[in-house]
């Protein structure tokens, strides 16, 4: 029996729990003793429901940063905007990390966007892995790569962040624990990508590194779709994006039966949209049953929703609301099983663009060979080949400390 701690550090929503979570159940079946240190432990805890894990609150910096440009283009200029500017705030999280990491004696721990239980785990020697995203693992260059790849930046800009980065995790770590590239971060760490190579942002990478097109449910609901004939598209939308009124239009406008799950949303504004062939549900639905039923998907690019509907075949257009969303749905639109619209257009096409994927078949045909790339079965051997990596990697662990 191996004690696991998955580290979740940056980044918001379920989906960064979701490729970890799509292990438990047989990591528990084998024995395993699993705590999972959240950013956000109610989502945590809703996601773990009945599951026997340990859930903790995960050491956060909860300062804020002004004077840096906007947006940040590398890692080091995420990193600059929690807590690696300050030498005492970065030394502070390592402590919390290591005090945590030794609390739960992990034998392994599995960062889930946590670079500082990443480097804690370094300093105090226990295996590690990452999980998740790819995007949350950039390529190991020096300095880390420009990640808005349409913007021409200098290439000092990106080496001036990672030295000034550097500085300050080699004042907060202790004497002999320095690192001399941000790169360094992810050495020796097993890697456990969502998704498969094809939809990497930075590129593919060894084919062994990925869990495939998992699908993952946090909802239980049963769709209700509109009356009558014709195509299904279903879309799952967030309050917060800035589009979302062009977004329900183009939705309205469609001419297909529409179902619609608009987290956040409040009843004023989605009455306006509601119509005989455009339904809203209240509640997150069986992601089994509605990839099932649909013709196509409109999301912002979130990795569980995306992954899944590729999962099933269906083509996605994606709405992004950050980065990452815009970088996978760059990589989705590039197999032509779906398309993106830029996040920086001030005002986008989301008419248009829906109806050209609704009026070409060759959206769902790719996505169909796609999935059929990656067919059901793949996904349980790549998830038995992860598991027997993480027992190996924390059997290892375990050795050592007898």
């Amino acid at each position: 029996m191996s004690r696991i701690l998955l580290a979740w550090e940056l980044g918001t929503g379920l989906g960064h729990l979701g490729p970890f979570l799509s292990l438990v159940p047989k990591l528990l079946e084998r024995g395993h003793k699993i705590h999972i240190a959240a950013r956000e432990i109610s989502s945590a805890c809703r996601a773990v429901d009945a599951l026997p894990v340990m859930v903790h609150q995960a050491p956060l910096c909860l300062n804020t940063y002004g004077g840096l440009q906007e947006p940040p283009l590398n890692y080091a200029e995420i990193l600059m905007r929690y807590g690696y500017l300050e030498p005492a705030m970065l030394r502070a999280m390592l402590a919390a990390w290591s005090s945590l990491i030794c609390s739960t004696e992990a034998d392994i721990v599995i960062a889930d966007h946590a670079p500082t239980a990443l480097l804690a785990a370094r300093i105090l020697d226990i295996p590690r892995a990452v999980i998740g995203g790819p995007f949350n693992v950039p390529p190991p260059a020096d300095p880390m790569p420009n990640m808005r790849t349409w913007v021409a930046v200098p290439h000092q800009r990106l080496a001036d962040s990672d030295h000034r980065v550097l500085k300050v995790i080699n004042e907060a770590v202790p004497r002999g624990a320095d690192i001399d590239a941000l790169r360094r971060i992810f050495d020796g760490a097993a890697h456990f990508f969502s998704g498969v190579p094809e939809l990497d942002p930075y590129g593919a990478r060894d084919p062994g590194d990925y869990l495939g097109l998992q699908v993952m449910s946090t909802g239980s609901g049963d769709p209700t779709w509109p009356a009558g004939d014709g195509r299904k598209v279903f879309a799952y939308l967030n309050s917060g994006y800035k589009h979302l009124e062009r977004a329900l239009q183009a939705l309205a406008d469609s001419g297909v039966r529409v179902l619609a799950y608009v987290f956040g949303g409040n009843e004023s504004l989605l009455g306006r949209y509601r119509s005989a062939r455009l339904n809203f549900t209240p509640q997150p639905l069986d992601f089994h049953l509605v990839a099932a039923a649909c013709d196509l998907c409109v999301c912002h690019g979130n990795s569980g929703t995306t992954l899944g509907m590729l999962h099933g075949g269906r083509p996605v257009l994606v709405l992004p609301m950050h980065l990452e969303h815009f970088l996978l749905g760059k990589r989705v639109e590039s197999t032509g099983a779906g398309c993106v619209v830029h996040p920086e257009t001030a005002e986008p096409d989301i008419s248009g663009t829906l109806a050209t994927m609704l009026g070409t078949e060759t959206f769902g045909q790719n996505a169909r060979a796609l999935a059929s790339r990656y067919a059901g079965g793949s996904v349980g051997t790549m998830t038995d080949r992860a598991i027997a990596r993480i027992e190996a990697l924390s059997a290892k662990a375990a050795g050592s400390q007898t």
